[in-house]
């Protein structure tokens, strides 16, 4: 079955009611909290990184290519495990908790803030200055963006960055 992902775009997400983040991901226009958004293996690598660091029950572990998780019933009532493969861009659909969009009424430091800056003008032809300190993850926000979705002349995809 093929999905259309026209109406997608990269968008900021954040696990609900942590200060973790901002995650550039791949989601439809509409979409609700428990649908998986896509990440690259860069940040799906630092989203394992940030739930290692609490101690909600859900674990994962990376084998190659594939990301492994596992829960306990501790976190769910039931416990299980799921792995996730890459698509064929290399994004990893990753939900499991319910996601929120990653906005300025949450609390944030200036590095989270200038990094969603460049996530949300990743199509800008020219960078936004920003003072020193701030200017790599503003830069590392915008090619994370722009890794999330394919070139038009590689394959049919969203193109827009939904500022939040």
């Amino acid at each position: 079955m093929t999905c259309d992902r026209s109406d997608w775009s990269v968008q900021l997400f954040t696990p609900d009611a942590t200060a973790y983040g901002p995650y550039a991901g791949l989601a439809p226009a509409r979409w609700n909290p428990y649908d998986a958004p896509l990440f690259t293996r860069a940040t799906a690598e630092q989203i394992v990184h940030d739930l290692h660091r609490d101690t909600c029950g859900l674990t994962a572990a990376w084998d190659g290519d594939r990301l492994h998780f596992d829960w306990t019933a501790d976190y769910d009532g039931t416990g299980g495990s799921e792995t996730v493969n890459p698509d064929q861009h290399g994004r990893y659909a990753i939900g499991r908790w319910p996601w929120q969009d990653w906005d300025e009424d949450i609390a944030q430091t200036v590095g989270q803030a200038a990094y969603a800056r460049g996530v949300a003008e990743a199509r800008l032809p020219e960078p936004t200055p920003m003072p020193d300190g701030l200017a790599e993850l503003y830069a590392d926000g915008r090619a994370e963006a722009l890794r999330l979705t394919p070139s038009p002349a590689r394959s049919p995809g969203p193109a827009a960055v939904n500022a939040t």
